[in-house]
């Protein structure tokens, strides 16, 4: 007879994976950047997880139609998630730091917040929230001090265009979040899931072959072990462990991982690649996961818990 696990134990496993494994999936995207153009490291790792939680589905006899309407909406979102925030999240970390590019993505709760509080009907921030956002856009300034004051010479155009292109994969995570809370979607978890990286991986693919990835592509073991990596624990496990801890666990609880992913990004950066950080670019890692952790505790108004929490980002409760 199997052991049993409490509750309490399963929490604190789901915690680990989701803390981890999605923290540790910017140390592989780096690797695989490093091998494979974006469009192609993207196109593998969507295709194949779509495969995995396919087959979850399948297991579990659920079907995977839906209706029309909800494939477009869950198509267009899966694009804006994992199609030009996952290309140009690859292609960031190509001229900054896997541990900076944890930081900046790191800002995405904030991005939603504000996005939110534009749109008609939205949630507005109120006061506690609007100081996070202003103490986010501070650790910005500080975060990019070491990178537009070299010493001795002109600003570092390659980090500082790494950080707009990081900037703009934050807000296409932050855009497809506000447009899945406002599509509310009805379908199963893993389904909504299946569809979304299926249709990210397709577009992904017309990149690539377009683009001549495949030509180019360097296919070592290195660079297709990250990619697997990524389709098995950064999605389906963190996934899964993510599903399991919105229905056991306060969102806002669970909201932590926004701040403590990039604490573990940047330690496995300095263990593994020996990147190290700046006394501003630490100040500014402080100061951002302070007004990550300030915005998302500000947005206390009850909801129900998200449809597809892998790909929204929760920041009330």
């Amino acid at each position: 007879m199997p052991f049993p696990i409490s509750v309490k134990s399963r929490v604190a496993i789901a915690f680990a994976c989701v803390y981890f494994f999605w923290g540790s999936t910017y140390s592989a995207i780096y690797i695989a950047g490093l091998h494979l153009a974006p469009p192609l490291v993207g196109a593998v790792r969507s295709l194949l997880s779509t495969v995995i939680i396919g087959g979850i589905c399948l297991a579990r006899g659920i079907s995977l139609r839906v209706p029309r309407r909800t494939a477009w909406q869950l198509a267009l979102v899966g694009v804006l998630m994992m199609t030009v925030n996952n290309l140009l999240l690859i292609w960031g970390e190509t001229k900054v730091a896997s541990g900076l590019s944890s930081l900046i993505i790191a800002m995405v709760p904030i991005f939603v917040a504000v996005i939110e509080t534009a749109l008609p009907g939205g949630e507005t921030l109120n006061l506690r929230g609007w100081l996070g956002t202003l103490l986010g856009a501070v650790g910005m300034v500080v975060l990019l001090w070491p990178a537009l004051h070299r010493a001795g010479g002109a600003p570092d155009r390659r980090s500082l265009i790494g950080f707009l292109i990081l900037v703009c994969a934050a807000l296409a995570f932050a855009f497809g979040s506000v447009v899945s809370r406002r599509f509310h979607f009805q379908v199963d978890t893993f389904v909504a899931t299946a569809w979304q990286i299926g249709a990210a991986g397709f577009v992904n693919l017309t990149i690539a072959t377009s683009g001549g990835c495949f030509q180019t592509a360097r296919w070592t073991r290195s660079g297709l072990l990250a990619i697997l990596y990524l389709s098995t624990f950064g999605s389906v496990v963190g996934l899964t462990a993510y599903t399991y801890l919105l229905k056991h666990v306060p969102v806002t609880k669970v909201s932590t991982y926004a701040f403590i992913n990039p604490v573990i990004a940047v330690l496995i950066g300095v263990a593994i690649f020996r990147e190290r950080l700046a006394p501003a670019e630490l100040a500014g890692m402080v100061i951002i996961l302070i007004a990550v952790a300030t915005v998302i505790l500000s947005r206390t108004k009850a909801t129900p818990p998200p449809t597809d929490p892998m790909l929204e980002v929760p920041i009330e409760e």
